[in-house]
């Protein structure tokens, strides 16, 4: 079964008053149908970018 989603290589950077901060580097994931993805993280950690 083909991939319905794929992702490669993904990197997040943030501007900060305080300099870059790398929230993502290099994550990779693909999904099938069927298949399903769950964001896990703290409140006000970005999993909405």
């Amino acid at each position: 079964m083909s991939d319905l989603v794929s992702v490669e290589n993904l990197t997040i950077d943030f501007a900060t008053n305080f300099g870059d901060v790398h929230a993502l580097r290099g994550v990779s994931f693909s999904l099938k149908a069927g298949e399903v993805l769950g964001i896990v993280g703290e409140s006000g950690s970005g999993k909405t970018v």
